[in-house]
């Protein structure tokens, strides 16, 4: 059995035909979110930084919806587009900086991965995650 998790302001995800989160076998499987600022229109951050701290955020949201927060995330998965801002190496620290204001020991597993593009033309971040129900 599952459960999809579509926080109020992600109802617009319907028409993607995914849900911003699934809760299946004891775990949460939060679909990948970029930097936005604004969801409808999708409107992205301003640099890499800024496109982090929102794709947390927005994970944030989904979490609180789901009952959840940083603590039950088990997995994160991040990916990185190369390009003007120099990538996953130039973006490591930022990524660091970011885990380190959201989580404590023992901090979650982590996969980085640089791509080539994602969904929406500029975006420099995607964070994809899975956390205990």
């Amino acid at each position: 059995m599952r459960e999809g998790i579509t926080p109020p302001t992600m109802a617009h995800y319907r028409s993607y035909r995914f849900s911003p989160a699934v809760r299946a076998g004891g775990m949460l499987h939060l679909s990948g979110q970029l930097g936005l600022v604004s969801l409808s229109p999708p409107e992205l951050a301003e640099g890499a930084a800024a496109q982090i701290a929102a794709a947390f955020d927005l994970q944030a949201r989904v979490l609180a919806e789901a009952g959840r927060d940083w603590d039950a995330v088990a997995e994160l998965t991040s990916f990185h587009v190369a390009g003007p801002e120099g990538g996953l190496p130039a973006q490591m620290p930022l990524m660091m900086a970011a885990l380190e204001r959201r989580f404590a020991e023992p901090y979650p597993a982590w996969t980085a991965v640089e791509v080539k593009a994602l969904a929406l033309p500029g975006a420099l971040v995607e964070l994809r995650m899975t956390a205990v129900a």
